[in-house]
């Protein structure tokens, strides 16, 4: 006997929304499936419509046409109760961490369960054990004015985690964060999600966030989905310009001389096989940035070059059009 399959966390169907007085869509059409249990990056330039993305997922909008089902539940239907239900089921993580000045570390992250009318000694228990499992356990009596901004998002997270959600929201969570606390924030929300089994959804414009901490990505552009697919595949064969553009924004500056063109890759890594590849090719590494699916890197080599894929034999390569200084 065949078990039916869980429906996915997210479903977009053919969603579009407009704001009045814009003379566009803030999406458009949008048809997009978010996996139970992964961790999903939706990335895209500013005016994309991740913000309106958001938005419908936490229920402060409604679509003006299509459905959006979270957990297999059409939230277009829902009674009033059923949408409070369902948005204590979607924890929210933001960008500028929205906590209240006059509470404690303590009394933010409780403050979801205090709405929801649960005893004040259940509240505080579970606070704790998360505010220990975020590494604030000694912050609990502290307010947001004495925290650094690291902090302060993983005070953000345990309140997100505080009434149970299945689905976790990240908006920006690292944008205001330099980038050691950022990869920590990062590091601490793939732990959580795989933890808790949870599915992580990240909002961001920063590739170097995708990179880190997904297995899926959606590629937003103007209100429409413009590629999708798993973050190691999407990001070494972009098949849309405007991935491919957020790629080459990290293009590095450099001279090259006469018959050099600098190509990006993404590889297995920067080991001595790889290394002794690069020496055979002649060419020249300029830049790399590690990350989960390999490394991202630039390298200069002759027009005459050829096929880049045997640098990385386990996956395709994306070794776009040479790219001229």
């Amino acid at each position: 006997m065949t078990l039916p399959s869980s429906p996915p966390a997210l479903h977009f169907e053919g969603v579009s929304k407009t704001y009045p007085g814009q003379p566009a869509p803030a999406l458009s059409d949008l048809t997009l499936t978010v996996a139970r249990g992964s961790r999903t990056g939706i990335i895209g330039r500013s005016g994309a419509g991740k913000s309106t993305l958001v938005r419908l997922i936490s229920g402060l909008e409604t679509p003006d046409a299509g459905r959006l089902l979270v957990q297999g539940q059409d939230v277009t239907r829902l009674g009033r109760a059923e949408q409070r239900q369902r948005q204590a089921r979607t924890g929210l993580v933001f960008q500028h961490f929205n906590l209240l000045a006059q509470r404690t570390v303590l009394g933010n992250v409780t403050l979801p369960l205090e709405l929801a009318g649960q005893p004040r000694a259940q509240r505080e228990q579970r606070a704790l054990e998360l505010l220990e499992q975020v590494g604030l356990a000694d912050f609990a009596r502290r307010y947001p004015a004495q925290l650094s901004g690291g902090q302060k998002q993983r005070v953000g997270i345990a309140r997100a985690l505080v009434t149970g959600p299945d689905l976790l929201l990240a908006d920006e969570a690292t944008s205001a964060l330099d980038p050691e606390t950022s990869a920590g924030i990062l590091d601490l929300l793939t732990r959580l999600q795989r933890e808790r089994d949870l599915t992580l959804l990240i909002v961001t414009h920063q590739l170097e966030v995708v990179r880190a901490a997904t297995t899926h990505v959606a590629v937003l552009d103007r209100g429409r989905l413009v590629e999708q697919g798993p973050t190691r595949h999407l990001l070494a064969q972009p098949q849309h310009e405007v991935t491919r553009a957020l790629l080459d924004a990290h293009r590095p500056e450099v001279t090259l001389g006469a018959g050099e063109v600098l190509r990006h890759v993404n590889l297995d890594d920067l080991g001595a096989q790889t290394l002794a590849a690069l020496a055979r090719l002649g060419a020249r590494l300029v830049q790399a940035e590690a990350h989960p699916q390999g490394v991202d890197a630039w390298l200069v080599v002759r027009e005459d070059a050829g096929d880049l894929s045997a640098l990385r034999p386990s996956a395709e390569v994306w070794t776009p059009a040479p790219v001229s200084a």
